[in-house]
Formats: C-alpha cells, sequence, structure tokens
C-alpha cells in the first residue's frame, strides 16, 4: 500500500463470477463508476473509460483466441488418446495374427501400430508444446504490463515527494 495524491493507492486482485452484475455509468466532473456486485464501486476519469473502450475489442479477441487454442488442444489431446488405443489394439490384433500363421496380416497390423504410437507420440508432443507457448505468453505479457506500468511511474503532475500510483 502507498500513498499518492492524497489517495491510499493499493493493488486488489478480483474474480467476478458470471452471475454478478457488471455496471459502468457517467457521472459528474470527468468521472465515471465501475460498479460490481452490490457492494464494490470504483471511480473512473473520462481517461480510463476511453482506454477501456480502446482495450475491449483486443480483450475480446484475445479471449476468442484462447477459447479456440484449448478446443485445439484438447482435439489433439483426444486423438492422442485415439491413436494410443488404436495402436494397443493393432498390436493385439497383430500378435494373434501371428499366434494364427498370418505372417502378412501380422506385418501390416505391427505396422499400423508403428504408426499410431508414432501419432499418439507427436499429438502429446503437440500438447506440451502449445502449455508451454501459453505459460511463456503469460509471462510475456505480464512483463509487459509490468513494463508499461514503470514506465508511468515518475510522469509529470506527480506530486513533489510521493510516492507514483500503481497503475
Amino acid at each position: 500500500m502507498s500513498w499518492a495524491r492524497g489517495r491510499i493507492a493499493t493493488s486488489v486482485r478480483m474474480d467476478v463470477d458470471d452471475g454478478v452484475p457488471v455496471d459502468l455509468r457517467g457521472g459528474l466532473d470527468d468521472q465515471a463508476f465501475l460498479a460490481i456486485g452490490d457492494g464494490i464501486e470504483i471511480t473512473l476519469r473520462e481517461s480510463h473509460v476511453r482506454a477501456l473502450r480502446d482495450q475491449a475489442t483486443a480483450a475480446l479477441g484475445d479471449m476468442a483466441l484462447v477459447e479456440a487454442a484449448d478446443r485445439v488442444v484438447d482435439a489433439v489431446y483426444n486423438a492422442g488418446a485415439q491413436a494410443r488405443t488404436a495402436a494397443v489394439l493393432a498390436r493385439e490384433k497383430a500378435e494373434a495374427a501371428q499366434r494364427a500363421g498370418a505372417g502378412d496380416q501380422a506385418t501390416a497390423a505391427f505396422e499400423a501400430a508403428r504408426h499410431a504410437a508414432e501419432a499418439a507420440e507427436q499429438a502429446q508432443a503437440a500438447v506440451r508444446a502449445a502449455a508451454e507457448a501459453m505459460r511463456f505468453a503469460d509471462e510475456a505479457a505480464e512483463t509487459a504490463r509490468a513494463a508499461a506500468r514503470a514506465a508511468t511511474r515518475g510522469t509529470p503532475g506527480q506530486d513533489a515527494g510521493q510516492p507514483p500510483c500503481p497503475v
């Protein structure tokens, strides 16, 4: 917590469920009010509302991309699981064909099992890579946000002798 421009500034994280009402309305004196549920009201300036408006489309686009990526990763994971199952079944059939003396069929089934196992391995590697890429992107975004906050500290208009207001 720190003092900034005569007010207490603090960092707060809040998760708001879908059922909680959120309302943004304008007010007097270059102010807007963001109400969250029945107990939280945040006073914003016009510049804050404009910044949120400009960021809203990008944020919604980012959310849609993340949701689409999650669906793709889920599909790849499921495909990998199906490939592993197919590999096991193909191996079992190959062994049965070999015991029955059907060498050509056994060879083909063993080859199919090998291909299915390779596909499962590739799917698993793709899921791991996607998870790592998402983690890396989250870390990079947080680093960028922290750099942006740091860049705004000490800007003109800050009262002398007071710490900057965190963003």
